[in-house]
Formats: structure tokens, C-alpha cells, sequence
């Protein structure tokens, strides 16, 4: 997750293309990029960015959600500005919470993934990763890797990028602040040339 202090930026692109023709995507995770709202939402320095906008889609999306009394949602509508609608009509699929980072130089993003191959959740090559903020898939490591380590890179060695997948489990106040708790379920370190 970040930090407010972490890189944040927002990450939709200048000009829109369309964020589905990244490879094959089945029908059922288009229909949801297509019905889900979440990348509509404004891009807010410090109190809406790429956390909010991961966990938005995860709430409303994932077949991991079994339970919504574990979210404080009348304060994500509150600190947040905006609804999580997580319609009984919608298809819920295998969808993940996912951090990036490279500590090095101090890179932090949050995106989802989708589960492709149930058999294999070890295998990084398993999920099509998406980028909330646009709606814009990955279905390869080395896609999300050239396309997040332009925000980090600092010259022409590898750069390293951690992938970390799990769930999104918890907004509730400590009694000071809200704060969110996420599972890390499996983990990879990805470089490409």
C-alpha cells in the first residue's frame, strides 16, 4: 500500500486509448472494466490515488469479498468521496489487490490483477493485471514491468520491481485514524531488459 508520503502520481494516460487491447481478455473482466466506474473518479494527491482507487475496484469486483462488515464504508464515502457499489447484478471475479514497489527509489503503486489460471495462483504469468485508474491490462510481467518502471528508473541497469498480491481485508478506525489492512498472498521479484 502507499503511503501519502510514497511516489504517488496519477497515472492515467494524456490521451485515452482503448485500455482492453492489450491482449486477449475474456468477456466476463471486460464486461467489468466496461460496467466498472472506479476509473472515473478524480485523481487526488494524498486522498485518493492509487490505494483508493485498488481497493474501490477490488471492493466492487472481487469473489474474495465474502463479507462487507470488515470496511467502514460510510467513512470511505466520507475521507475518501465516494461510493463503493457493490452490485449483486455484477459479475464478481478473482480479483487482487497488487503493490508494486521499488525501495530503492522510493517507488509505490497499487493495481489489481485477475486470476486467469486457478490451477496455477503461484505463477506470476497467471494474472492480467489492471491499472484502475484507466482501466488499462497487462496480461504479462514484462508488460507491467516496462510499463511502471519509467516512474523509477534511473539509468540503463535492471531495475527490479516487486509484486506482492493479496486482498484488500479491512478500513476501520483505530480510534485516531482509518487505516487499511491488506493480506500479501504471493510475491515476486520481476526485471526485464
Amino acid at each position: 500500500m502507499a503511503s501519502s508520503g510514497a511516489h504517488a502520481q496519477d497515472m492515467k494516460p494524456k490521451e485515452r486509448s482503448n485500455p482492453l487491447l492489450r491482449g486477449p481478455i475474456p468477456e466476463g473482466l471486460k464486461k467489468v472494466l466496461l460496467d466498472d466506474k472506479t476509473n472515473e473518479h478524480p485523481y487526488i494527491n494524498g486522498k485518493y490515488y492509487c490505494h483508493n482507487f485498488a481497493s474501490q475496484f477490488y471492493l466492487q469486483n472481487s469473489s474474495l469479498v465474502k463479507t462487507m462488515d470488515t470496511y467502514d464504508l460510510e467513512a470511505m464515502a466520507r475521507e475518501w468521496g465516494t461510493i463503493i457499489s457493490r452490485l449483486a447484478t455484477s459479475e464478481k471475479l478473482p480479483v487482487y489487490y497488487v503493490s508494486l514497489s521499488n525501495k530503492e527509489h522510493n517507488f509505490y503503486h497499487a493495481i489489481n490483477a485477475y486470476l486467469m489460471n486457478p490451477e496455477n495462483p503461484q505463477d506470476i504469468e497467471s494474472y492480467i493485471f489492471i491499472e484502475p485508474q484507466s482501466d488499462e491490462t497487462f496480461i504479462s510481467s514484462e508488460q507491467v514491468y516496462n510499463s511502471y518502471r519509467d516512474f523509477y528508473d534511473k539509468g540503463n541497469e535492471e531495475e527490479v520491481l516487486h509484486v506482492s498480491i493479496g486482498t484488500f481485508d479491512q478500513f476501520k478506525s483505530n480510534g485516531f485514524i482509518y487505516q487499511s489492512f491488506n493480506s500479501k498472498l504471493h510475491e515476486f521479484d520481476i526485471k526485464f531488459k
